[in-house]
């Protein structure tokens, strides 16, 4: 089996699912795209998160859809964003784990490449809400491929 993975760095009107970060597997190629946070270390610490949650996802049988149904769920449940109880995310998540492992590496390679995690975390943070709602998967590849052909 071959692996395709696309990195792409992208404005953040342009999301799927209106987070800073996301990926889908389509086949055997793993998109993931990034919202611009204005500094390459931090585009990059964001892109190779999702790219490792991603992956962590589909060896533990988590598809594409449980994830989107899920951050779709958490969107709608402000509450459960600061729970103490949890080190990113909440507790029930289809991909709690898997997170919080590729936020792990996250921080990781954060130290090595000098970003300061508060800066970073104030950049990730600096975009709200601009959907409202998320577009499915199919009206995102129809977008897609419009731009493709224009």
């Amino acid at each position: 089996m071959s692996l395709k993975i696309i990195l792409e760095v992208i404005p953040h009107e342009k999301q799927r699912l209106n987070e800073q970060g996301d990926w889908w597997w389509d086949g055997d190629t793993l998109q993931v795209r990034a919202s611009e946070l204005g500094d390459w270390r931090y585009n990059f610490l964001l892109l190779a998160h999702e790219m490792d949650e991603a992956v962590f996802c589909r060896y533990n049988h988590i598809t594409t859809t449980m994830v989107d149904q899920d951050q779709i769920w958490a969107s709608q449940h402000p509450e459960i964003e600061n729970n103490p109880d949890s080190f990113s995310g909440y507790p029930g998540s289809c991909l709690q784990v898997q997170h919080n492992d590729a936020l792990a590496l996250e921080w990781i390679r954060s130290r090595i490449l000098g970003v300061n995690w508060q800066d970073y975390g104030d950049a990730y943070s600096a975009y709200e809400p601009k959907l409202e709602k998320p577009k499915t998967m199919q009206e995102f590849m129809n977008e897609e491929a419009d731009e493709a052909n224009n």
